[in-house]
């Protein structure tokens, strides 16, 4: 909620604070009139700084956009009047109040907080005093906030009757995830590299899983920095002369060998703990509790990553070659075996196979929900905007064309200016 009482505040801070492109336009000059209403080219421009600091245009000035979002928000509000959706009970107009006070002394609360060096009576009191006149001076104020609530419980029962109680149905919620679905499993069913670059390193979703997962959990035993770095400099070889033009076979034998001697001194340097690490197993220890007491990755410290285990598929990119080995070594066949050890990267890797990974369109309740806020926006845009074209002919609209494209010359001509 302080978010957005901050951010109600900044935006009539840039409103305030934009300045009038400079050319021959007036300021007062008007641009449009919305039933009579005048919209200037003070307000024009300021309105498109707005969006522009707001990131919902590219370019500025995009004089376009911003008139046609001054245009919607008359229609609307010319609608919301009409329709008596700004009509409140006295009830619920001293509830408003009582809500941007709140919200107000909030705003001002955080200010003296932000701002206080000396935690007395009179600093407090000074600084109150500065936050109050500070957001004032921006256009900010208790009214302020009370009638953007009142604009925005308007719109919440607008948009409830636009719906019409609409609540999607579990046929409607199926039609969409295999519409979707399809289309993922397109993209990543034969591409486990496309499925791991687009979800893990881009963050992209997805509802389809490729088969061939299995969730591993691991011990990582750090290893003298010295003794690693002969091992992964050996391994950079081999992979080098592999990848040559013309590979050299004898080089790449004698490669071979140095990476195999240098990932036994690896395993020989941490020996005894490899050997106490399966003894205890032998026994009936937990692995996760020897995770605890000898692993060094952090994200095995994550009682979530831990129950989960990290996902590692046979064709994977996104672990260390070694780590993907030793996920599916032979002794890896099922659920609680436990690996040899591995040389990689980061040191001396112990898997435990924790279980199978389920592929393919899994619909979760994440997806489901997804889903119906996705059909229940649908609904609600649709009828808006087709409410929108009829409340549109209910009001008179005056555009000033030879204005508007002045400026947008002007604004062009300062543009090519400014690039030379």
């Amino acid at each position: 909620m302080l978010k957005k009482i901050l951010a109600l505040l900044t935006a009539v801070l840039l409103l305030c604070g934009a300045a009038l492109a400079e050319g021959s336009v007036g300021a007062d000059e008007v641009v449009v009139t919305i039933n009579g209403d005048a919209i200037t080219v003070a307000e024009l421009e300021n309105n498109a700084q707005l969006l522009y600091n707001a990131g919902y245009v590219e370019t500025y000035p995009d004089y376009d956009a911003a008139l046609d979002s001054m245009i919607r928000e008359a229609v609307v509000k010319d609608h919301l009047q009409k329709a008596g959706y700004l009509d409140f009970s006295e009830e619920e107009l001293a509830a408003f109040n009582n809500d941007a006070q709140a919200q107000w002394d909030q705003v001002v609360s955080s200010y003296v907080e932000r701002y206080l060096t000396e935690d007395t009576e009179e600093a407090r009191a000074a600084l109150k005093e500065q936050a109050e006149q500070y957001f004032g001076a921006m256009g900010g104020s208790v009214q302020v906030l009370a009638d953007d609530l009142k604009y925005q419980a308007a719109m919440d029962k607008l948009e409830e009757d636009l719906t019409g109680g609409y609540v999607p149905t579990e046929e409607e919620i199926q039609q969409v995830f295999d519409l979707y679905g399809a289309q993922y499993q397109a993209q990543y069913e034969n591409n486990v590299g496309m499925y791991e670059f687009y979800t893990q390193y881009y963050g992209y979703e997805s509802w389809y899983v490729p088969e061939g997962y299995r969730a591993v959990i691991h011990i990582l035993l750090n290893v003298d920095a010295d003794v690693l770095k002969a091992y992964t400099d050996a391994q950079a070889a081999l992979d080098e002369a592999e990848s040559a033009e013309t590979p050299d076979e004898a080089a790449i034998a004698e490669d071979r060998a140095l990476v195999e001697s240098a990932r036994a001194a690896v395993i020989a340097s941490r020996q005894d703990v490899i050997d106490d690490i399966y003894a205890r197993l032998e026994k009936g220890e937990s692995f996760e509790s020897l995770i605890a007491e000898y692993g060094n990755d952090p994200g095995m410290q994550d009682e979530t990553m831990l129950a989960e285990g990290y996902h590692v598929h046979a064709e994977s990119i996104l672990w260390d070659p070694a780590f993907t080995e030793g996920a599916f070594q032979e002794g890896m066949r099922q659920p609680g075996d436990v690996s040899q050890p591995v040389v990689g990267t980061y040191g001396i890797h112990i898997l435990y196979y924790l279980k199978d990974v389920p592929g393919g369109l899994i619909m979760t309740d994440s997806i489901h929900d997804e889903i119906n806020e996705y059909l229940l926006s649908s609904k609600s845009s649709n009828a808006f905007y087709a409410g929108y074209a009829e409340w549109q002919q209910e009001v008179e609209i005056v555009r000033n064309d030879a204005v508007i494209d002045q400026l947008k010359a002007e604004a062009e001509a300062a543009a090519a200016e400014k690039a030379e």
